[in-house]
């Protein structure tokens, strides 16, 4: 009976000065806040001046090695952003869709008509390399990258 009279009145002093405390954030959690978000920023920008460089890297490599190749190897890049800046763009569309609890239609991006010509574009490079690149490889090679861009692009869409 003693314990239990105890357990009321330590009980009731908790709710009293649970009941005086701040109901907002404290301070120092939203300080924290700021600092993850400030070197979650940093990391990003890290990783994307690593990306940045690396794409360079291999541009000028792919420059030095034959000026076609280098040209070919400057388009695949445009194109890769081009798909990451869309990619992303559906993602953080596909985020806001589920924090509205709103469903859509999956939309299949990578289709296996895109990837058989990426195969093609590549087989084509490879084969421009071995023979030194002709005429009519480079010009075979510049038609199916554009047309695989296009239906990369429209599959975004």
């Amino acid at each position: 009976m003693i314990n239990g009279i105890i357990k009321l009145f330590y009980s009731e002093i908790v709710k009293t000065k649970m009941k005086g405390m701040p109901s907002s954030d404290y301070r120092l959690r939203d300080e924290c806040k700021e600092i993850r978000n400030i070197t979650l920023k940093i990391d990003s920008l890290f990783f994307k001046c690593i990306k940045l460089m690396f794409a360079i890297i291999l541009l000028i490599l792919a420059f030095n090695i034959n000026l076609v190749f280098g040209i070919g190897m400057f388009f695949i890049e445009i194109a890769y952003l081009i798909y990451k800046i869309k990619l992303e763009k559906q993602i953080k569309e596909s985020i806001e869709n589920v924090k509205n609890n709103i469903e859509l239609p999956k939309i299949n991006i990578d289709s296996q008509k895109s990837r058989a010509g990426i195969n093609v574009l590549i087989t084509l490079l490879l084969i421009g390399l071995i023979t030194g690149f002709n005429i009519a490889i480079i010009l075979s090679f510049i038609v199916v990258f554009v047309f695989t861009i296009k239906d990369i692009y429209s599959n975004i869409k």
